[in-house]
């Protein structure tokens, strides 16, 4: 389970977070929205290890993220999250299954038989293995959306975060990507949080999060 316990954040005098405090168990997707400036993004990034916050408590299966070193947090980071954001943030230079695989290449170690079996799974439920060999530039942005929620999923993560991921596709694509997360939550039993403006993607989610001035309404 993720638990958040009182979670607040400043920047300077602006409150940001106000005393948030949350539950997300495992097969669940939990949908937050709210308006800019909510503390939507600020609070998927304390989430995500990216940012600490002024008070309160998380833990996600029984790890208390206070007790992490910082050495320890990029290891859980790694290890445990995955993330796919607004602007999918793929390496140009590397083809799409480097993209995927780049994570694992993080390790220093040679993929392991199960870990090419993962790649197998993921591409073919995300319908992309005819563009493994593609650069990130020769497809849709549909596409590249795609490739990012693979690289995420590819270290098996125990939560996955995702920050406006349907923000830059176009309506078709971005119910497809929603279509996607809801199967990942049945078929793999994925814990997903997504930040998202738009209401009309939340219709599968386990909870529905209304952020304004850093409080849940």
């Amino acid at each position: 389970m993720l638990e958040l316990k009182n979670i607040s954040k400043s920047y300077g005098t602006q409150l940001i977070l106000d005393n948030i405090s949350l539950q997300v168990k495992e097969a669940e997707m939990v949908s937050i929205l709210g308006p800019s400036g909510s503390g939507k993004s600020t609070l998927l990034q304390i989430i995500g290890l990216l940012m600490k916050p002024d008070s309160g408590q998380i833990h996600l299966e029984g790890v208390s993220y206070q007790d992490l070193t910082e050495k320890d947090q990029a290891t859980f980071r790694n290890q445990q999250l995955g993330f796919v954001f607004q602007f999918h943030n793929l390496l140009g230079e590397f083809t799409c299954e480097e993209n995927i695989k780049f994570p694992l290449f993080i390790k220093g170690s040679a993929l392991s038989a199960s870990d090419e079996e993962l790649f197998t799974k993921i591409i073919e439920t995300l319908g992309i293995k005819d563009i493994l060999k593609k650069l990130p530039s020769q497809i849709s942005g549909g596409e590249q959306q795609r490739v990012a929620v693979a690289r995420a999923l590819i270290n098996r993560p125990t939560l996955l975060l995702a920050d406006e991921p349907t923000g830059n596709l176009d309506n078709k694509n971005a119910e497809t990507l929603y279509a996607l997360f809801v199967e990942l939550k049945a078929v793999w039993q994925q814990r997903i949080i997504m930040v998202t403006h738009n209401d009309k993607l939340t219709s599968h989610s386990d909870q529905v999060i209304y952020l304004n001035s850093g409080r849940i309404e």
